[in-house]
């Protein structure tokens, strides 16, 4: 643990006089390692450590959701996700930070940002997903009471579309049914997603390590890999959109 405390110290000393939004802000100010960092989203009062990936597509993202070895539980209720879990380093979802602010809403709504997903099957084959507009509770007064629902669109990549379907969806977890299924669709699926009846993708579902027998309930990216493979390793990441980057 002092290790690590020490990384990130050395990986936050160049810009800890400044207040960077997000990871774009600490690569645009020269710093070009992966690992943890601090950033300051606009109205927040305080800042919170993210993971940012520094060499991916031109560098500057911040990552918001990581899979890769099946250590971390997903298959989690409301509150869990919305505070967030698991390791910065290692499988997490990135959630609240201290002034409880829902830190993916507190980063989306800032800027116009794109997402990027980067998936890994176990033969080692990979593809991504990278989306021109991405946001969660964008036009929410009250994102919590209205559930952060997702806006995605302006898909290119590898890996096919399989957010697309979601778009518009409200987020939803084993103890909070906010889908059009008749039934709980994180339940069904052992997930937690924005879920519609119920989905094309599901990276927060069971690590099931490849090919299964049982439905759609893995780590599953259908485009790419059908509903019955579940992946090795997932990363959601966002930046700012180019011309918005300082």
């Amino acid at each position: 643990i002092f290790s690590l405390l020490s990384d990130v110290t050395l990986l936050n000393a160049s810009v800890a006089s400044s207040r960077p939004r997000d990871c774009s802000d600490i690569y645009a100010s020269g710093q070009r390692e992966d690992g943890i960092y601090s950033v300051f989203p606009t109205h927040l009062p305080t800042g919170f450590q993210v993971y940012c990936d520094m060499t991916t597509d031109g560098g500057g993202w911040t990552v918001i959701q990581r899979r890769e070895d099946g250590s971390v539980n997903f298959f989690r209720g409301w509150d869990s996700y919305r505070e967030g879990f698991g390791k910065i380093t290692g499988e997490h979802w990135l959630g609240k930070s201290k002034s409880h602010e829902y830190l993916i809403h507190a980063l989306t709504i800032q800027a116009n940002y794109e997402l990027r997903v980067d998936l890994e099957d176990f033969e080692n084959s990979t593809a991504f997903a990278q989306y021109g507009t991405f946001g969660v509770g964008l036009f929410s007064v009250n994102p919590d009471d209205d559930g952060y629902p997702l806006t995605i669109a302006d898909y290119s990549g590898t890996a096919g579309d399989s957010l697309l379907k979601h778009n518009g969806m409200k987020f939803t977890t084993k103890d909070q049914d906010n889908d059009h299924s008749e039934n709980n669709c994180a339940s069904f699926y052992h997930g937690a997603w924005w879920y519609r009846n119920c989905h094309t993708s599901n990276l927060n579902g069971q690590y099931l390590r490849g090919q299964h027998t049982s439905y759609a309930d893995g780590i599953e990216w259908s485009s790419w890999t059908g509903w019955q493979y579940s992946l090795k390793f997932t990363e959601m990441k966002i930046r700012p959109l180019p011309q918005q980057v300082p």
